[in-house]
C-alpha cells in the first residue's frame, strides 16, 4: 500500500474535494477520501474501486491512470494540517483514516466538452461501464471526460464516484429497502436519461461475459476490509453480474 510523502494541494473540482498529493513511489496521485459529502462512508471509493477494475478487466481503453490503494495515518494528517488544502479537504482527511484510493494524476489535459469528442468507440465504451456501474455523472456542464491538449483525439473518463445510481442502493440495503428497488437497480438504463451526454450515440462495446459472476465477486471482495461498504457485497455482486449479463449486447 502507498504512503502519503508529500501534498501538492486541493484540486478546483470535485464535490470530493480531492487533493493532489505525491507517494512514496514518487508518483503524483489525486487522493480520493474515504469520507466525503455522501451520506455515509466509503461509498465514492467503493464505486471508483470497482469501476476501475472492471475497465481493466474488460480492456476498456479509456482510463490508462491506475488506481492505488494508499494511507493516510497520522503522519498524513499532520501533512495536511500544515498544508494548504482547503478547510472542506481537511476535513474529508482527517474522517478519512485508514485505506484510501489514490488514483494517477494526469499531465497536460483539459476538462472537454462533448463537442469535442468524435471518437465512436470511445463514447460506447464509457457508456458501457457506465451503464454497468450505473453511472449517469456526465453532464454537458461536466462531462468528466479529459482531453490530452497536444495529442489529438486522446481522451480520457473520470470518476465514477457516483456509481450505483447515486451511491442509492447503499441506502437501500441499509435501510431495508432494497427487495421494493432490485428490479430497478437490474434493469434501469441510466445512459437513457435526458441528461446522461452520450444518450444519442448507441450500443456497447463487447465485453467477456464467462465467469463474470466470479470475476465480479472477487472484485468486490477484494476492497479493503475496513471500509464500510462491505454490508452490501451481495447486493453489488448479484446486480452488476446481472447488468453484465443483461444490459450489455
Amino acid at each position: 500500500m502507498l504512503q502519503i510523502e508529500r501534498i501538492i494541494g486541493s484540486l478546483p473540482y470535485g464535490n470530493s474535494k480531492p487533493v493532489k498529493i505525491v507517494a512514496n513511489d514518487k508518483k503524483t496521485y489525486i487522493l480520493k477520501f474515504r469520507k466525503d459529502y455522501l451520506k455515509g462512508k466509503d461509498r465514492s471509493n467503493t464505486n471508483e474501486y470497482i469501476a476501475y477494475k472492471l475497465i481493466e478487466h474488460f480492456g476498456l481503453k479509456i482510463a490508462p491512470q491506475k488506481l492505488e490503494l494508499i494511507e493516510i495515518d497520522d503522519f498524513a494528517i499532520s501533512l495536511a494540517e500544515k498544508s494548504n488544502i482547503t478547510k472542506e479537504s481537511l476535513v474529508y482527511f482527517r474522517a478519512s483514516k485508514g485505506t484510501n484510493i489514490a488514483i494517477e494524476f494526469l499531465d497536460n489535459v483539459r476538462k472537454t466538452t462533448k463537442d469535442e469528442i468524435a471518437q465512436k468507440k470511445f463514447i460506447q465504451a464509457v457508456r458501457t461501464i457506465d451503464n454497468i456501474m450505473m453511472n449517469d455523472d456526465r453532464e454537458l456542464d461536466n462531462t468528466n471526460i479529459l482531453q490530452h491538449q497536444t495529442k489529438k483525439n486522446h481522451y480520457y473518463a473520470i470518476d465514477w464516484g457516483l456509481s450505483l445510481d447515486s451511491a442509492e442502493l447503499y441506502s437501500d440495503v441499509k435501510t431495508g429497502d432494497i427487495n421494493n428497488r432490485y428490479m430497478y437497480f437490474q434493469n434501469v438504463d441510466v445512459v437513457n436519461r435526458p441528461d446522461y451526454i452520450f444518450r444519442d450515440t448507441k450500443g456497447f462495446i463487447s465485453v467477456d461475459k464467462k465467469d463474470i459472476e466470479g470475476i465480479i465477486r472477487e472484485i468486490v471482495k477484494s476492497i479493503p476490509q475496513e471500509w464500510e461498504t462491505h454490508y452490501c457485497d451481495e447486493e453489488i455482486i448479484s446486480i452488476l453480474t446481472s447488468r453484465v449479463q443483461n444490459k450489455i449486447k
